[in-house]
């Protein structure tokens, strides 16, 4: 992706309650690959059988490649959910059967748009597929021949899934989606796109004296970012640990990326820990201050906490380890995971302890 010096006027960033809520179910198709999304996952364990069913029944359209369709009206800051969703459903039925197609097939192989157009093609798709999975040369079969009683089926799952849980999901996230954008657009006019452009994740390579980014994929573009062709770029929590980018027509060019912080402040909370010489030596070291400032806003597994610091799930057992000896955490067992909590009224008690030393007269 190239860009011209006058970079910042080609610029744009926008949110969408559908892709997000789109993200977050793929998360939940590959809940191993999405270590910082696991707290969602167990939440959504809770959800209705049936709910859960119907999402596992139409996981293929999100599980690999998310359709560019879920992007309809994305760049429209004035469209809630509701109004994503219809005009998703509003969609020609070709363009839903090239754009669902790319979710069952070889996308280095062949593209939507051909399955749809060329017979030879499709006929060569579904011929393969047949022979390496049956079950998928169906669905394909079906998207080709109708597309939109399978797109029904899906939105109809969507719906229910944003009903049940993310709708209240999305009201907690949004702020902080907004305050991200903010903070890249302050960063853009005190320094321009490319220190903007390095915050994102290690997939994207920069290149400030040629003015381009880079990503690695499959899918081999060579774009001019113009007034004409602007990019979008639009932060998202739960399309971590990817960046997804859209590139081809009729859609926008667009950057999902994730926004939020990876990894904890560096500082210490002020209100640390000691009562005993056990507790203090618990809390000195940079490591274990990070997993008590985690474990402060919800309780984490090893995994998550390894992914978040940066560390081994080795090097995080022990420093946990050290911590519940001193009594400042707490585990429990949910489904496959032991989670870790820090125990706030041990907490309360030594701060109490502190504020005794530090009383006048005493």
């Amino acid at each position: 992706m190239r860009f011209s010096e006058t970079a910042e006027e080609d610029l744009a960033f926008s949110l969408s309650p559908l892709l997000e809520a789109v993200h977050s179910w793929h998360a939940l198709t590959r809940p191993g690959h999405h270590t910082l999304h696991v707290p969602w996952v167990r939440r959504c364990r809770r959800l209705p059988v049936a709910l859960r069913r119907h999402l596992r029944e139409h996981s293929f359209v999100v599980a690999d490649h998310i359709p560019a369709l879920f992007e309809s009206l994305a760049n429209d800051h004035e469209a809630d959910f509701a109004e994503q969703l219809a005009a998703v459903r509003a969609l020609p039925p070709a363009q839903v059967a090239a754009e669902l197609s790319e979710t069952l097939v070889d996308t280095t192989r062949y593209r939507g748009a051909d399955l749809v157009e060329n017979a030879g093609t499709r006929d060569a798709a579904l011929a393969g597929l047949r022979r390496s999975d049956s079950g998928r040369a169906a669905r394909l079969s079906a998207v080709l021949t109708d597309p939109l009683p399978v797109l029904e089926g899906a939105l109809t799952a969507l719906e229910d899934y944003w009903s049940a849980a993310f709708a209240a999901e999305w009201e907690r996230v949004e702020p902080a989606l907004h305050q991200a954008i903010a903070q890249a657009g302050q960063r853009i006019a005190h320094q321009g796109v490319f220190p903007m452009l390095r915050t994102l994740v290690p997939q994207i390579r920069i290149d400030p004296g040629q003015r381009t980014l880079r990503l690695d994929r499959p899918h081999d573009h060579d774009i001019a970012v113009t007034p004409a062709r602007p990019v979008t770029f639009t932060p998202s929590h739960y399309v971590w640990p990817h960046v997804r980018v859209t590139c081809d027509a009729p859609w926008p060019l667009r950057i999902t990326y994730p926004a939020l912080p990876l990894a904890p402040a560096s500082a210490a909370r002020p209100t640390s820990q000691a009562e005993t010489l056990t507790a203090l030596r618990a809390l000195a070291a940079a490591p274990r201050l990070q997993i008590i400032s985690c474990l402060a806003a919800q309780s984490r597994s090893t995994q998550e906490l390894a992914t978040l610091l940066g560390l081994s799930p080795s090097v995080i057992s022990r420093h946990l380890q050290q911590l519940s000896q001193a009594g400042l955490t707490t585990t429990r067992r949910e489904g496959y995971y032991v989670l870790y909590s820090l125990d706030h009224a041990r907490l309360a008690q030594i701060a109490a302890a502190l504020t005794g030393l530090a009383a006048p007269g005493d």
